[in-house]
């Protein structure tokens, strides 16, 4: 064979293989359930077909190991393309450390932008540009169990003011139940608590300025207040045994296995938290009923003011160009109808609450449409550091370790000592 030829060949069998290598688009998720990474994937295979040599990659980890295995990730040669989001200051943090592209031309283009809720898209917006896109919102509600609540004379929907809702506990202990689960090990479910509190008392201007640390933040009287209601809740010992130790997948099957009247938690209770149940299934529809947090007499805030869970991703630094063309794809309206449809998300996209079937999501589909003020989790808006002090004082409260002045000071030291 003439040397020349052998060129050929080699330069050939390096074009072949330059033409094949692959753009991966690597997705970091904490979706367990198989009906949604189903739909996902669907999404994912539509795109590959239309775009051959791009394949997305679906990595999975478990809602505590991401939150500890992000960081490290994030600096690694292995980054993700897209890593799910709650946004809020963490989200401000991880922007600010370069890991993070602005997307906010790729987003505009097309009108993509428009398709979803503003308030979806404002949490993922910092000073002024777009660093990721809104996928879900999971409202903190009170699912209760109908026949436990039946059973003590409890009427949850008579649940109006935190005064109510103290007499129902009490009512519930004395017929023998126990009255409220909770993942305790997690913290962030009990952090759930001050947090509905503090919204109920301050309202949306008022929290504004305590997480501004104006007036005393959270030393401020309403402040210390929302952590007083908390611990004389938690003084009436409601939670089930052992309930510090309980990861939210332990609290969510003893809640659906019928032990506890009530669980405070998002509306993914009703498909992951119903997984945890012992037999898989959970509380069926006709045994389980939700209220609105409820309303603190003389306070500012109103039931309909949301605290909720704004999932969404952000896309890294250096991920592929071709990321957002995929997200119009997978955060499209026909993959969140679908979505929607089966009961699995309350999509952030316009359009797609009119398919949700499920009574649940739609009787909290409707307030979310409607609600004047969503709040984020207490520990995405407040930034890692003062987060995480945040759900530690929420669970020592729980646990008796600490007094509502010892707690909101210790949060307090946190935010000043963490201002940017």
């Amino acid at each position: 064979m003439k040397h020349g030829t052998v060129s050929l060949l080699l330069l050939s069998a390096c074009l072949v293989s330059s033409s094949m290598s692959e753009t991966v688009i690597k997705v970091l998720h904490i979706q367990k359930l198989p009906q949604v990474r189903a739909i996902w994937q669907e999404a994912a295979d539509q795109y590959q077909k239309a775009h051959p040599g791009v394949k997305v990659q679906f990595d999975y980890l478990e809602n505590e190991a991401f939150k500890a295995k992000l960081p490290t990730l994030l600096q690694s040669k292995d980054r993700p393309s897209v890593f799910h989001s709650w946004g809020g200051g963490v989200m401000v943090e991880q922007v600010s450390s370069g890991v993070c592209q602005d997307i906010t031309k790729a987003a505009e283009s097309g009108g993509f932008k428009d398709t979803f809720y503003p308030a979806g898209v404002q949490n993922f917006t910092v000073d002024g540009e777009i660093y990721g896109l809104p996928n879900d919102i999971g409202p903190i509600v009170f699912w209760y169990n109908k026949e436990l609540c039946q059973k003590a004379g409890v009427d949850p929907t008579q649940i109006h003011d935190w005064d109510d809702f103290i007499a129902a506990v009490k009512k519930l202990q004395a017929a023998g139940i126990t009255p409220i689960a909770a993942g305790g090990k997690d913290k962030w479910p009990l952090h759930f608590y001050p947090a509905l509190l503090l919204m109920r008392i301050l309202g949306k201007d008022g929290l504004d300025a305590v997480c501004a640390g104006k007036n005393g933040g959270f030393t401020s009287p309403d402040a210390v207040k929302a952590f007083q209601l908390y611990k004389e809740l938690a003084d009436l010992q409601p939670f089930q045994k052992g309930f510090l130790a309980a990861t939210y997948p332990e609290a969510a099957g003893t809640f659906h296995d019928g032990k506890t009247a009530f669980h405070l938690m998002g509306n993914w209770d009703i498909t992951e938290g119903r997984s945890d149940a012992a037999d898989g299934k959970g509380l069926p529809d006709e045994k389980l009923g939700l209220f609105f947090f409820p309303e603190v007499k003389g306070g500012k805030g109103k039931w309909s003011d949301l605290f909720a869970s704004l999932d969404g991703w952000l896309v890294t630094s250096d991920a592929p160009k071709e990321t957002v063309d995929f997200m119009k794809v997978w955060l499209g309206k026909e993959t969140q109808t679908k979505l929607a449809s089966a009961g699995l998300f309350i999509p952030m996209v316009k359009g797609t609450a009119a398919a949700i079937q499920d009574s649940f999501l739609k009787q909290i589909a409707q307030v979310v449409e409607k609600s004047e003020w969503i709040q984020i989790a207490m520990d995405q808006l407040l930034g890692p550091d003062t987060g995480l002090v945040f759900n530690d004082e929420s669970a020592a409260i729980a646990a008796g370790s600490a007094s509502p002045q010892d707690a909101t000071k210790a949060i307090e030291t946190a935010l000043e000592r963490n201002k940017p």
